[in-house]
């Protein structure tokens, strides 16, 4: 439901966004949680947090913000009669507070972690995140061997949409999963992450380190070495 006056929209500023600028930092900064993904979850989440900073805000500055918002004329007077300072006290206390707090709790948190934890929500988004270009082999579900190469056009879903990916240029593969060179006309293919068994990725040779596959390396048997620079994803 839609705030209708302004002290309905004054109230929904005070106690819902404080706290989703602080989720939306911390998201950031940390990766989203699986316990946060329901919506009903994450606005309990955001009113709890906008109700603590809300209580530090009344200890600290109650009287000056009181006198702010009420002024002589009733609700909201003194905001009128004073729009700057009013806008530049919500934006302090809604949205750098809440950030420079969401900041600061990441950073005690990475201090006090005593081993690493990856915010990435899945390994296919750990996968794939800054990824360098690379050749990519998929083994389907049906035991068939798809690949081909990882680059700037190509795409990769990522969390919480459905696996899959597209590569920009296709790639002919053996029964055992050898490249043995691109396909003539290539534009790409798709893989659906629910057929997928296996991906493997491949760091390319120096000689392949382009944005696209030099032409040369398709002349003679194209092959790339299985062992080399092999990442493998379980999907």
């Amino acid at each position: 439901m839609l705030p209708s006056t302004v002290q309905q929209l004054a109230v929904l500023v005070a106690l819902v966004l404080p706290g989703i600028f602080y989720q939306a930092v911390a998201d950031r900064l940390r990766g989203p949680r699986a316990s946060e993904q329901e919506p009903q979850n994450r606005f309990l989440r955001s009113v709890a947090i906008s109700g603590l900073l809300d209580a530090l805000y009344a200890v600290a500055a109650g009287p000056w913000l009181a006198r702010l918002l009420a002024g002589d004329g009733g609700p909201l007077a003194g905001v009128l009669r004073h729009p700057r300072q009013a806008g530049l006290t919500v934006l302090l206390l809604v949205v750098l507070v809440p950030s420079a707090a969401a900041w600061a709790a990441s950073a005690v948190h990475r201090r006090r972690e005593r081993a690493h934890y990856e915010p990435t929500p899945t390994a296919w988004d750990f996968l794939f995140a800054d990824r360098d270009p690379c050749f990519v082999r998929i083994r389907l579900k049906g035991g068939r061997w798809v690949g081909g190469w990882l680059g700037a056009r190509s795409a990769v879903s990522a969390f919480p949409q459905p696996q899959d990916v597209f590569l920009e240029s296709q790639w002919r593969l053996s029964a055992d999963g050898t490249f043995l060179g691109r396909v003539p006309g290539t534009a790409g293919v798709y893989v659906k992450g629910s057929e997928i068994e296996v991906l493997e990725l491949l760091a390319p040779p120096e000689a392949a380190r382009a944005p696209v596959p030099d032409a040369r390396r398709e002349q003679g048997d194209g092959s790339i070495g299985r062992e080399e620079g092999t990442a493998q994803a379980q999907a």
